[in-house]
Order: C-alpha cells, then sequence, then structure tokens
C-alpha cells in the first residue's frame, strides 16, 4: 500500500469514529491535513496526465496565480500547472495544488482575464474548503468502498479520480464564483473575464458539443441565471473592492 493509501485507510477510520463527520458544512481535516492529502493526490494526478513543458506557458499560468494569490494576501501553498489534455476542465485539489487543462487554454484564445478569472474560481475553492467539506461529507464513504477486506486500497486511480471529477454543490459554485471575482478584481484583471468565458461553455453546450467540457464544469450547466449573478456580483464586489482600496490609499497617505 502507497503513502496516499495508507493515509486515506486511516482517515476513512477516523470519519468512522466521528458521528458528525456527515454533518453540514463539517470539515474534518485540518490545515496541513488537506496540505497533505492534496500533495499526494497531486502526484497520483501527474502519473496519470501529462504536464506541460511549455516553458513560456507553465511561467504564463504560475505567474498569473501567484499574482492572485499575492494581492489577496492568501496563506496556502499554492502551485498552478498545465494538463496537456484537450477537455475545457480545471480544477482543484485541497491544500493549494490548481490544474487547468491545455483545452480549456485553448478555448480562452489568449485572453489572459479568462483564465486568471478560471484560476481565481479554483482558488476560491481551495481557500473555503469545499473539497475538503465534500471530502469530510461524502467522499469517504465512496472511499471505503475501494478498501478491500485485508485493508488495502485495490485502484489508487480511482481515488485519484474522485478529487479530480469533484462535483461541487451548487451553493458552492456560487460562492467559488463570488470569491474568485473578488480575488482576480484586487489582482488587476477584468472579472468580466469570467463572463467571457461562462458565455463560451454556454455556446459550446447550445452547439452540442458539451461533451469536450467535462468533470466540475459540467456539473452546473452555464446557465443564463447563473451568468446574470455573476454580472451583477461583478458590479457590486467591484464598488466594494474599489472602495477598500481607496480606503485603505487614503490611509497610507494621511
Amino acid at each position: 500500500m502507497n503513502r496516499l493509501a495508507r493515509w486515506l485507510v486511516g482517515m476513512v477510520a477516523l470519519g468512522a469514529v466521528l458521528p458528525f463527520a456527515g454533518c453540514k458544512g463539517t470539515n474534518i481535516l485540518s490545515k496541513n491535513e488537506e496540505i497533505r492529502l492534496g500533495r499526494e493526490v497531486a502526484e497520483e494526478v501527474e502519473k496519470e496526465y501529462v504536464v506541460s513543458r511549455n516553458p513560456a506557458d507553465n511561467a504564463m499560468i504560475e505567474s498569473m496565480g501567484q499574482r492572485i494569490v499575492a494581492a489577496n494576501q492568501l496563506d496556502w501553498p499554492f502551485t498552478f500547472k498545465i494538463l496537456e489534455d484537450s477537455q475545457v476542465n480545471a480544477f482543484s485539489l485541497p491544500g493549494g495544488p490548481v490544474y487547468v487543462y491545455r483545452g480549456l487554454i485553448d478555448l480562452s484564445e489568449g485572453d489572459e482575464d479568462e483564465i486568471a478569472c478560471v484560476l481565481a474560481h479554483e482558488i476560491a475553492h481551495i481557500t473555503r474548503r469545499h473539497a475538503a467539506k465534500q471530502y469530510s461529507q461524502g467522499v469517504l464513504a465512496d472511499i471505503a468502498i475501494l478498501i478491500g477486506t485485508q485493508g488495502a486500497v485495490q485502484d489508487i486511480a480511482q481515488i485519484t479520480s474522485l478529487f479530480v471529477s469533484m462535483r461541487y454543490s451548487r451553493d458552492m459554485e456560487y460562492e467559488a464564483d463570488s470569491y474568485g471575482i473578488r480575488y482576480a478584481f484586487r489582482a488587476g484583471y477584468d472579472p468580466n473575464g469570467l463572463i467571457r468565458f461562462f458565455t463560451k461553455l454556454q455556446r459550446l453546450e447550445k452547439e452540442g458539443q458539451g461533451d469536450v467540457i467535462t468533470n466540475n464544469l459540467r456539473s452546473h450547466p452555464m446557465t443564463g441565471a447563473r451568468i446574470e449573478r455573476a454580472k451583477k456580483e461583478i458590479e457590486r464586489i467591484s464598488q466594494e473592492v474599489t472602495a477598500e482600496l481607496e480606503a485603505q490609499y487614503a490611509a497610507r497617505n494621511r
């Protein structure tokens, strides 16, 4: 049994003795445990997928991600990588790893604001600890199924796929939209990039090409209602953040 398998077996056992593990909003993982879990799963992800070796692309995605992190003073060990896969997708793991598929980069057509808003959305899933909460509430049961009678995990790739294909609740997606808008705007990116990206996803679905959109990006279709909600959030959050930044500037220059 490898490290990830042993750790997950222990977490399943822990979940079995915590009666509150399934309660809504409960997270049985500490921050350090989330970081450890994310790193372990990231190792498996990078065995299953080809990580980009394009220096320019890697520098771009890392620079954009870290710019968002620094502007919002986010205290997590974030990493940002591109996976060479034509699917339109992006996902994050507990504790910091963020991955963007090549298909999503191509769909953006070089629009850095779109990419930044996607990164900010995934960053928000991490800071709001959504994957860890999902893990605490339900994925433990799925992992338990993968554990044999001798205590061995049958297929580590299956466990990894549970995190890669994590589907969040509508409320979690909305929260990630809102926080992602705030994070992107504070970093100097145009939050309307999120609207442009959502509109492209919506167009693909209407054209019958929704099969290229995978995992968590498909779990909640790009409905007009979600796009309109995001527009209102952009207006509200832009005003709030602008006022905050102006107040900070005034305080520094008294």
